[in-house]
């Protein structure tokens, strides 16, 4: 790929619309020539219509916040997004849905789909920058489930796919030290690869508040915030034997007693409450409680792009293959508009960039030598 990149200009340009820039994107990836090539026995083909040409169809109409079939019959006599797109025919509803509807029926597609999707972020020279932890850098790693988000940018990194799969792919985007930030309900066995795999994590667990009072008051530094309300802040460390190889992990508790409450009420059984995280970080207990409000806080945000932006609070088939399906194009669809709303002074919110969408051209300029 050309060297590119994405900035404001004041010059006019005219025959702006954003499609030139979701096709420029597409070509720089094997997409739509890999569908053409699959085997699905499960695709009746239909001449008129490419895989390529009907992924294409669908990725611009998601990077246009629609999501359902029927959105794209308007389309179909728009000579812009046919052409920018470089479709011969833009597919009607009917046949947009059957041809996701037989392609749900095998994992081939979603495979495909996912592996183009990082292959358009490495390509295009993707930013994936770190957050800073006591002076060392680390590539956030965001899991969410189905979701796994990479970088202060939240790429989507997979959907629903083993953890080793992922850290692959992680591997395959940057490189560097990664943290992964997780909720134990959404798999401990995540931690168990990270381990073993010595990678970085901190993980929220789900745990009785009682079965920690003894260990803070015996391990954690103690501080009122009034009469009555004590809060515990400590570590205990483990060790893990993994690979052939000890290493370190530290579980992390903040534990409130309450023996008094705000009115002044003495409570006749104290009550307990415990945020409890396990780590491979060797940092002040205080920083990880702040590291995983971080992460709920970047889970909440990119979900909610993710689902509301593009359409998907409500999905578009009945079918439960073929809405997974949808999604895996919305997660290529999503990279494609996340990349192209990068900016110098922040990034862009995904619906702020589909209404720039129009706005947007792409202009080749000579090197400077």
């Amino acid at each position: 790929m050309k060297n590119l990149r994405i900035e404001q200009t004041n010059e006019m340009i005219l025959d702006k619309f954003g499609m030139g820039i979701v096709e420029f994107l597409i070509s720089q990836t094997h997409l739509a020539s890999r569908l053409n090539s699959a085997k699905s026995e499960t695709i009746k083909r239909n001449p008129g219509y490419s895989n390529g040409d009907i992924a294409k169809a669908y990725i611009g109409l998601l990077c246009l916040g629609k999501n359902k079939f029927a959105e794209i019959e308007p389309l179909r006599s728009d000579y812009d997004f046919r052409t920018f797109l470089k479709l011969e025919r833009v597919p009607s509803p009917a046949v947009l849905e059957h041809r996701l509807d037989e392609a749900a029926l095998s994992e081939e597609w979603k495979q495909i789909i996912l592996e183009e999707s990082l292959h358009l972020l490495r390509k295009a020279g993707a930013p994936i920058n770190p957050v800073t932890i006591q002076g060392k850098s680390f590539i956030p790693v965001d899991v969410a489930m189905p979701f796994a988000f990479i970088g202060k940018e939240g790429y989507c990194l997979s959907f629903g796919q083993e953890t080793s799969v992922s850290v692959r792919a992680a591997e395959q985007l940057a490189e560097g030290a990664f943290l992964w930030r997780f909720e134990a309900k959404e798999g401990s066995e995540i931690a168990a690869k990270l381990l073993d795999l010595h990678i970085d994590f901190v993980m929220k667990l789900q745990t009785d508040a009682g079965t920690w009072v003894e260990t803070a008051r015996k391990h954690g530094t103690c501080s009122s915030e009034w009469e009555g309300k004590n809060v515990y802040f400590g570590s205990v460390a483990e060790t893990n034997t993994t690979a052939g190889a000890k290493k370190p992990a530290y579980y992390v508790f903040k534990l409130t007693e309450t023996t008094i409450d705000k009115n002044g009420q003495i409570l006749l059984i104290p009550e307990y409450e415990a945020d409890v995280y396990m780590t491979t970080l060797d940092i002040p207990p205080e920083a990880v409680p702040r590291l995983y409000d971080e992460h709920r806080k970047v889970c909440k945000s990119l979900r909610r792009e993710f689902m509301s932006d593009l359409g998907f609070k409500q999905l578009p088939s009945r079918n439960q293959k073929t809405n997974e399906l949808a999604l895996h194009f919305g997660i290529y669809a999503y990279n494609l508009l996340r990349f192209a709303g990068q900016g110098k002074a922040r990034l862009k919110r995904i619906r702020e960039t589909i209404r720039d969408l129009p706005k947007m051209v792409i202009k080749e300029v000579e090197a400077e030598e």
